[in-house]
């Protein structure tokens, strides 16, 4: 749990956030609402879409968490209209029909939303972090939906200017909450580690906009990411901070961050790039 400093630090990061995506999508012109993001099926007012729900369904988790209600709420994924619609699909379609209900209201509705949202983290209170809020993978502490928001700006804002505007960097000020959240994702098991014959360590050294080392253990009941530890690594992999977030999140593949460059190895260089093929 944050101690109410960090989690200041948090909701703050989440207005701003919010505010920086909204100045910028005011700058978008009415055919740059169509154009393609790194979210492959959906534009850029699609996107949007997805973000003003967020906005909108998060208010409703706080409210609901501060009253000691943990249900899922009407309009959710757990709503019972939705039974049996995989995640993915329920977020498309979600997205779509805000995006044309609000039409060209949608900035502005977006812009409420987000200061609803900031309004009601920033009104927690510590005696609050830990109640209990509903969320569509499992109930989790209230003080996680500020981590969540960051999570959603920051990387959704990247999705919508790396392809606008190409060369923009992902969020140097949210990387560090970003990285505490991607490490924590579950991670697949890759066949490289269903063949060995104990856990293979690989170990990423990042330096950017935070410095420190994870370890990626495989082993064939699945892979855990976990902070470096004293043990030797097969192979060492070096790179920034931004590519190993975009990479955990699937903006980028492993093996494309190694061609380009954007990855050095030491060690196994065929261990490295049988990960890197297989992740």
């Amino acid at each position: 749990m944050p101690t109410p400093t960090q989690m200041q630090t948090r909701t703050h990061l989440a207005r701003f956030e919010a505010e920086r995506l909204a100045a910028y999508l005011g700058t978008v012109s009415e055919e740059g609402w169509n154009h393609a993001t790194a979210c492959h099926l959906w534009q850029v007012g699609d996107l949007v879409g997805h973000l003003v729900w967020i906005g909108e369904f998060y208010v409703t988790f706080v409210t609901r968490a501060l009253a000691g209600d943990v249900t899922p709420p009407p309009g959710s994924p757990k709503d019972e209209r939705y039974a049996g619609l995989p995640p993915e699909d329920f977020y498309d379609l979600t997205a779509r029909e805000y995006r044309d209900f609000l039409g060209n209201l949608i900035l502005p509705t977006f812009v409420r939303r987000f200061d609803a949202l900031s309004q009601a983290l920033e009104s927690l209170t510590p005696d609050d972090y830990e109640k209990p809020c509903f969320y569509h993978s499992g109930n989790r502490p209230l003080w996680t939906l500020a981590d969540l928001t960051v999570q959603e700006l920051a990387v959704h804002a990247w999705d919508i200017q790396s392809r606008t505007e190409p060369g923009t960097p992902l969020s140097p000020e949210s990387q560090p909450i970003l990285l505490e959240r991607v490490v924590q994702r579950p991670q697949p098991v890759l066949p490289l580690a269903q063949n060995a014959e104990g856990p293979t360590n690989l170990r990423f050294e990042l330096s950017g906009a935070v410095n420190c080392a994870y370890d990626f253990i495989l082993t064939s009941d699945g892979t855990r990411i976990e902070s470096a530890g004293d043990a030797p690594a097969a192979a060492t992999l070096s790179c920034d901070t931004e590519t190993f977030i975009l990479t955990l999140y699937r903006r980028l593949s492993f093996a494309e961050a190694l061609a380009h460059g954007h990855i050095e190895v030491s060690g196994d260089d065929s261990l490295a790039l049988a990960f890197a093929q297989s992740f």
